[in-house]
């Protein structure tokens, strides 16, 4: 019997506020990141949150809306990307239960190497460099990447950035598109999987990360990415 092909298996890299995947891209329950996340790929099948079943070569998912994909694609490109780093228009658009509203129009390349997909990302998210946001933010997100693996407050980095908590959150919200809890878990994600990158255990990128272990990481991964991160480790070649 042959053994069922992997959901991952491809090439992936992270760069700052991205991240880029090329391969193989096979069916997925319904779960979230806290990311936009730009999928393209032949005879591709996408579900939102009312089940309803769509069909489409390119869809941009905006970040914390559940999807699933009920048929993937063998040569997909895929990017995730984080709403603190890209603020372009092409990005605001309003979360809907409903896998119809995330189909876009994209001259495709046909060279499925990282220099198209980061092009192709840099024309969905806007040559233009994104909208003034609150200065704060910027330094906002400094601090939780410098914070981890610790515990990270909403109220201590609200006095770093000198702003009530109240008044952060709600930049968080409103500029970022995610809650600041949620903005942290993205962080966390991020670190680990940087760290998967780069030859460690699950044990030792949750530890480097701030998930308390490998089970913890490999939960989160899954409700985020809906595939464990052992996927990610054993079916990929990362990239420098």
């Amino acid at each position: 019997m042959p053994l069922p092909t992997p959901r991952w298996r491809g090439w992936v890299t992270i760069k700052p506020g991205r991240l880029y995947y090329c391969g193989h891209v096979g069916a997925g329950s319904l779960h979230s990141h806290h990311a936009v996340q730009l999928l393209i790929g032949d005879d591709l099948i996408l579900t939102g949150a009312d089940g309803a079943e769509h069909a489409m070569t390119a869809a941009l998912i905006p970040a914390n809306t559940p999807h699933a994909i009920v048929r993937g694609s063998a040569d997909a490109l895929l990017a995730l990307i984080d709403p603190a780093a890209h603020a372009g228009p092409a990005l605001d658009r309003t979360r809907t239960g409903s896998a119809a509203a995330w189909h876009i129009d994209l001259d495709v390349p046909a060279q499925r190497d990282l220099p198209s997909l980061h092009a192709l990302v840099t024309t969905v998210t806007g040559a233009a460099p994104p909208r003034p946001g609150h200065p704060a933010l910027t330094e906002a997100a400094q601090i939780i990447e410098r914070m981890l693996p610790a515990q990270v407050r909403l109220g201590d980095v609200a006095t770093g950035v000198h702003l009530s908590e109240s008044r952060l959150s709600h930049l968080f919200t409103g500029e970022f598109g995610l809650p600041f809890r949620p903005y942290v878990l993205w962080a966390r994600l991020r670190a680990a999987l940087a760290a998967l990158s780069e030859g460690a255990s699950l044990t030792e990128a949750a530890h480097t990360a701030g998930f308390a272990d490998a089970a913890h990481l490999t939960r989160t991964v899954r409700r985020m990415m809906g595939a464990a991160p052992s996927a990610l480790a054993d079916g990929v070649r990362w990239l420098s």
